[in-house]
């Protein structure tokens, strides 16, 4: 992911000296963005930062002098009156909405987009975009490789904009407004190394021969969502698309060395919770967890299989209600598992609700209970505090590939999160994720039974046996059971 700094509309003291230092660091683009100024000027500045670097500098006015010191770029603004030479070097421009985006993509080496956020540097401009309104271009393929996020970008953010699908972020006040501050060199380091570095997602689960779930799944959803995925295996299990054949449980020592190596060593951002084979792993997992108190965890309490099969002894329920559900963030069973946990049967989607929020008064956490086992042709997911809920209607999807979408959904929420949105944010996406994933996956012929969903769809552009597809691909009247 690039990282390009802007400069400070003014000339001041030390300009040339920060700049320098920023391109020291490594910073491979600089925009220099003086309004108002003569070529005199821009010539003066350019002058003082060594040559070496003139490939990593684009100008936004003055087309002759980004000619004559053959620069890397320069960037097209409505101050710019000069004929601009497209086919000599990198040429790009800002736009302001995604219609604009649309229109101007192909004609740029690459686009600034902006405000993703408010912005740092000027008062008062205010985000043109929701999440929802840029997850949907990324869907439509409009945000790829070649769009850069502008305004308000901080370190903090820029995960969530890897996942959203920028190819890169515009910087200017959260790098200028440190010049002069103890920490100007370290804090751009920071956005640095947020730049060169994804989330990392720890996700704790079993392992399915077939690939199609469990840890499996949980790293190609993490893959397909541009996160990092590390990986504690709790158990190895035989199973196929048919079902599942056998479960061996990994010794809990061997689980809380698996734990204690990736936290002590990796930036993990948050954990996603699969399998527990019984009890002694349970527990393990809660006391190691208990060092981390800031990191969201997701839970999708396995409980029960496809088929059927029971993967949970009741010991092993009593050990994850008492000791790992009241730490996590968010746990997000099915209805069979929810009547499990309840011991009742829940029926309707006003006994989702009851349930919901009786689960999350129960464990001090929120519940997403997923309603793909409710009969009609409607898909209800309701979100659960203790005191309030939250639907998320789906039109169901047919198809018989939905091996591992409990897997992908709470993976995919977990990456959300690590990526700095909201809980409810997070589940937004991850729903569309998981959905989209069913779509693109649904005409899949992996074995004789429930197949796999295709969670690498977002970067099928290039692959010459398929056609990319999209949730706009499907008619509303598909159905999805989760």
């Amino acid at each position: 992911m690039e990282l390009m700094v802007i400069t400070r509309p003014d000339f001041f003291e030390g300009e040339s000296e920060a700049i320098r230092m920023l391109l020291d660091e490594g910073l491979e683009f600089l925009h220099i963005r003086k309004p108002g100024s003569t070529p005199e000027q821009v010539e003066q500045l350019l002058k003082q930062i060594p040559g070496k670097y003139y490939n990593r500098i684009v100008l936004h006015e003055h087309v002759d002098l980004a000619l004559r010191y053959e620069l890397r770029g320069f960037h097209v603004n409505r101050r710019t009156t000069e004929h601009v030479p497209y086919y000599k070097w990198e040429v790009s421009t800002s736009v302001h909405s995604l219609e604009e985006l649309k229109k101007k993509k192909g004609s740029y080496e690459y686009l600034f987009l902006s405000p993703v956020f408010d912005s740092i540097s000027k008062t008062g401009y205010h985000s043109a975009f929701t999440p929802g309104q840029l997850r949907q271009a990324r869907e439509h393929f409009v945000l790829d490789y070649g769009i850069i996020a502008l305004g308000g970008v901080t370190a903090d953010r820029v995960g969530m904009l890897r996942m959203l699908g920028f190819g890169g972020v515009a910087v200017l006040g959260d790098v200028w407004d440190h010049f002069g501050q103890p920490d100007f060199l370290e804090h751009f380091r920071q956005l640095l190394r947020a730049t060169n570095t994804p989330p990392v997602v720890l996700t704790v689960a079993g392992s399915d021969s077939s690939g199609g779930a469990g840890i499996q799944a949980d790293i190609k959803t993490l893959s397909g969502l541009s996160a990092y995925a590390a990986s504690v295996i709790t158990a190895v299990t035989a199973q196929n698309t048919l079902g599942v054949q056998d479960v061996f449980p990994v010794p809990a020592p061997v689980v809380r060395q698996q734990l204690e190596s990736v936290l002590v060593d990796l930036p993990v951002a948050a954990i996603k919770i699969g399998m527990v084979p019984n009890a002694s792993v349970a527990q393990t997992l809660a006391e190691v967890l208990s060092a981390y108190p800031h990191l969201p965890v997701v839970c999708d309490p396995v409980m029960v299989s496809t088929s059927g099969r029971s993967l949970m002894e009741p010991e092993t329920i009593r050990a994850m209600e008492e000791s790992v559900f009241p730490r996590c963030t968010l746990l997000t069973p099915n209805l069979p598992e929810a009547s499990l946990l309840l011991g009742h049967s829940i029926d309707d989607v006003e006994a989702m609700k009851e349930a919901a929020m009786r689960l999350a008064s129960q464990y001090g956490t929120r519940v997403l209970l997923k309603g793909g086992h409710l009969p009609g042709n409607e898909l209800v997911d309701v979100l659960g505090g203790d005191t309030w809920t939250d639907d998320f209607h789906f039109d169901k999807i047919t198809s018989s590939n939905l091996h591992g979408t409990g897997c992908t959904l709470s993976s995919a929420i977990a990456a959300y999160l690590a990526a700095g949105f909201s809980t409810c944010e997070a589940i937004t996406h991850g729903e569309d994720f998981t959905r989209a994933a069913i779509l693109a996956g649904r005409d899949l012929r992996f074995g004789h039974g429930n197949g796999p969903l295709w969670h690498f769809f977002s970067l099928d552009n290039d692959l010459i046996w398929r056609k990319p597809l999209t949730l706009q691909d499907y008619k509303e009247d598909d159905i999805l059971i989760i």
